[in-house]
């Protein structure tokens, strides 16, 4: 058996919609659908623990890989995200597409911005703005280049657990395509903007957000629309999780962004969709956790013991 889990970074649930993600909607026709999942926490490396271990701590020996290593599967991860190396530990491959040992790490950039006044930050990022290519300027992978590897990566592959974690809804946006009527170097300048106001320093306006919120909106419908070949053609005997480690704030509490344990809607409602041969496909209305996902692999894969705090899901949507 194979499974697969799909990690949509900072997808909020309202904006799974026919307009917004066409193939996942085609996809939930067919699928199990939670209409009431919430992520236990607001940042990746805060929920991501819940979603691959089935509890808030995270446990490198204790989580969905080495649990299925141990049983056979090969565990896998396909990613652009540095913060989800810290998960590494239990994986048989791990593969970043966005490596890069000349980018600044984050306790770095977080060392500048303590000690330089905002005004020189500000400069600097007006210079990269102006040299960057779209690939340097974008800290991730584009859905489309990781899917076309997923894919490549499942071609006669079989008994495997594969993480693919996409980011195109995270910050900053940038879509390839908008009907804003932006340029590049606007969109990257909003995106400074909006990044200056997650650390206080700066107060988008109405126009602003509204725009930040539709340059969202379109790395969504760009995703989804990557998404869409590996939906319409999932292996046979294969369990497929479609899910967000947390949503994304743009104004509605007064903060944007993501920030660590602000438990709003906003940030914890999230999509679960689950769709196997032996699942019936429905609409489950109850609250759940995404701290359920990691029994409900185990379970499926028919490995008896739970993992984690939180129920399996399985019993309830199986036939």
């Amino acid at each position: 058996m194979n499974t697969i889990l799909l990690v949509l970074d900072a997808l909020r649930y309202d904006h799974v919609t026919e307009e917004t993600t066409p193939n996942l909607m085609k996809h939930v026709e067919r699928s199990a659908n939670f209409t009431d999942a919430h992520s236990c926490n607001t940042s990746t490396i805060e929920s991501m623990p819940c979603i691959i271990c089935g509890q808030k701590e995270y446990d490198p020996e204790n989580n969905i890989a080495t649990v299925l290593k141990g049983l056979g599967v090969h565990a896998a991860m396909i990613h652009s995200n540095p913060m989800v190396h810290t998960f590494y530990p239990g994986f048989n491959e791990t593969i970043d597409l966005k490596s890069n040992k000349f980018k600044m790490s984050k306790g770095f950039r977080k060392s500048l911005r303590r000690n330089l006044p905002p005004s020189i930050i500000k400069q600097l990022k007006k210079v990269r703005a102006t040299v960057q290519e779209d690939d340097a300027y974008l800290p991730y992978a584009r859905a489309d280049e990781t899917m076309i590897f997923t894919e490549k990566w499942m071609k006669g592959k079989k008994n495997y657990f594969l993480w693919t974690h996409l980011m195109d809804p995270h910050i900053p946006y940038y879509p390839m395509e908008t009907q804003t009527g932006l340029s590049k170097h606007e969109m990257r300048t909003l995106n400074d903007r909006i990044i200056e106001s997650v650390h206080g320093n700066y107060s988008p306006n109405q126009d602003e957000t509204k725009t930040a919120l539709q340059l969202y909106k379109e790395d969504i419908f760009e995703m989804d629309r990557a998404l869409g070949p590996l939906l319409e053609n999932i292996p046979e005997d294969t369990l497929l999780i479609v899910t967000a480690d947390h949503g994304e704030e743009f104004g509605e509490h007064g903060q944007y962004s993501h920030h660590s344990d602000k438990h709003i809607p906003e940030l914890t409602h999230v999509p679960l969709i689950i769709s196997e041969p032996g699942i019936l496909p429905q609409t489950v209305a109850e609250r759940v956790s995404t701290m359920s996902i990691a029994a409900t692999i185990i379970e499926a894969h028919g490995y008896n013991d739970s993992l984690g705090k939180a129920a399996s899901l399985y019993p309830m949507i199986s036939k």
